[in-house]
């Protein structure tokens, strides 16, 4: 007699006179039953689940080089072992697996919500990821042990985790194989909608939040660019703004653009602009699958515009680019290669994609490896025709003497005391260097944003100029106009202020550490929501 023959005796009323004792007023007990919750009171076995591949099915990326592939019989399972499929229960067939390694380490990461399978030898037996699998989450499914593959010793037991919240990593040391869904993102495959001259729903006073600045100067305008939305970043509803001054900032039309994802799960973030050589407009930006969440891939979109001064400029259709996520200016290369920095979460690098025919087509040309997942939001110059200098978030560097095909392992650059925060890092018209951050002994808080000068390339900075010294400044961008005059962008206190903020200097107010060119100016508002 098992367990579920008691129950199920209970409900029934069924349960012989052999298996119960009467008290005084000749009410059953039920011994045995009771004597068994006692011994055994986690309930293990039950909160097995079914298997049903009709739920919604999680999206999965591999990280590293391994691939993903359709499940089908006669399907090479693993890239270390020639073991195929024999054998697939119909609720695997039709998903997607990883084709990952069957003797060393494997890391997935989900990017959209829904459910993964997980399939590994039952806790006892050899190879057996029962365990860790537990631990990230993962309950096991009531579907009886089968053969996988011809050759198969174990007995495998089928593994369930729906993903709700964060798209955290799932690792596993060996025999283990993921099964999920590859539907496209609507992030990738579909383009947000670009409005100039939006409705009211998108003014000022609508906005909870607002940051992430980017600068940039057409002529006589100035440009700049931000996202808001939602509540807060990340939220749903989170769009790009774009603005646009024609009297040196003194006023702004805001917005002047949207651009907002007609799909509600996906969201816009991180828009940043460039001149390019020729004197047009991009505005890039990220989609983001996921209205609070992180899918982790990412991808950067732009569009070019070709008359930028105009009344009523118009532009590209909306393109996607790259992979990952685009945080800083494009760099033009003395050989003419342009160079744009962007990062995913999936493998973990400092991406630097490289274009030859002016931004029609990207290619992926190499990257230093990030040890732990933050937002990277590196920079790049070119030091000299044979060297490029990356410097990212938290200070961390890297080299490449081959135009950015390889790199040098990525190192603090501890003569700096940043916050975490994102920075600026370019070279003026003068051809020195100019290096924007928020400077904190501490590397805590986001305050004394400020300006560095080097007039050796980069071997010493010894003239400064504190640009805001007030906490909650973060995020610099800058463009240097035809005068030599600089415009620096940044925001202040997101969800509290939700300021926008400007400051011009000139390269020598740097040197001097004072504000006394006739131009200077600090603190300007450009954008401020109640």
């Amino acid at each position: 007699m098992n367990v579920v023959g008691i129950i199920l005796m209970v409900k029934q009323n069924s349960i012989p006179d052999r298996m119960l004792i009467q008290d005084k007023n000749n009410k059953p007990l039920y011994l045995i039953l009771l004597l068994w919750m006692s011994i055994m009171h986690p309930i293990v076995a039950y909160t097995q689940v079914k298997v049903d591949n009709s739920k919604d099915m999680a999206t999965v990326l591999p990280v590293g080089s391994f691939s993903r592939d359709i499940a089908e019989t006669g399907k090479k399972i693993f890239v270390d072992q020639g073991y195929v499929f024999q054998a697939l229960p119909d609720f695997l067939k039709g998903l997607y697996y990883i084709k990952g390694s069957m003797k060393q380490g494997n890391t997935i990461v989900p990017t959209t919500h829904g459910a993964i399978y997980l399939l590994t030898p039952l806790k006892g037996q050899p190879n057996s990821q029962e365990e860790t699998l537990i631990k990230e989450g993962f309950t096991k499914t009531e579907y009886p042990s089968f053969s996988l593959f011809k050759g198969q010793q174990e007995q495998i037991g089928v593994f369930y985790k729906k993903i709700t919240g964060k798209f955290n990593r799932i690792q596993y040391q060996g025999w283990a194989i993921a099964f999920f869904s590859s539907k496209a993102l609507p992030s990738i495959t579909l383009p947000a909608k670009v409005t100039w001259a939006p409705k009211k729903q998108y003014a000022l006073d609508t906005r909870k939040w607002q940051g992430c600045p980017s600068i940039e100067k057409t002529g006589k305008r100035l440009w700049t660019v931000w996202f808001s939305g939602g509540i807060t970043e990340p939220d749903k509803g989170n769009y790009g703004v774009v603005a646009y001054s024609d009297t040196d900032g003194k006023k702004w039309v805001d917005p002047a653009m949207i651009i907002e994802h007609p799909d509600t799960n996906v969201r816009v973030m991180d828009p940043q602009l460039w001149k390019d050589p020729k004197g047009r407009l991009w505005i890039f930006w990220v989609q983001n699958t996921g209205q609070r969440g992180f899918d982790g891939i990412w991808g950067t979109w732009a569009i070019r515009m070709n008359n930028p001064e105009a009344k009523n400029p118009t532009w590209t259709t909306p393109q996607r680019l790259v992979d990952g996520l685009t945080r800083n200016k494009v760099t033009v290369l003395s050989n003419g290669d342009w160079l744009l920095p962007s990062y995913n979460w999936i493998n973990n690098q400092s991406t630097v994609y490289a274009s030859s025919d002016e931004g029609k087509s990207w290619k992926l040309r190499g990257g230093p490896m990030n040890e732990g997942v933050y937002f990277y939001e590196h920079m790049l110059l070119e030091l000299n025709s044979d060297t490029l200098w990356m410097l990212q978030r938290r200070m961390k560097e890297s080299f490449s003497m081959d135009k950015g095909k390889t790199w040098t392992s990525l190192e603090d650059k501890s003569v700096f005391t940043a916050a975490d925060s994102r920075l600026y890092l370019g070279r003026l018209k003068s051809g020195n260097l100019l290096l924007v951050y928020n400077h904190d002994p501490e590397r805590k808080v986001r305050k004394n944003m400020t300006a560095l000068l080097s007039v050796d390339n980069g071997k010493t900075w010894p003239y400064k100029l504190l640009i805001d010294e007030r906490n909650a400044t973060s995020y610099p961008d800058l463009v240097q106009d035809k005068d030599g005059l600089i415009y620096l962008v940044y925001d202040r206190s997101r969800t509290g202020e939700k300021e926008i903020l400007l400051t011009t200097f000139s390269e020598d107010d740097i040197k001097t550490g004072y504000y006394q060119s006739p131009r200077s100016q600090q603190k300007i508002v450009i954008s401020k929501a109640p």
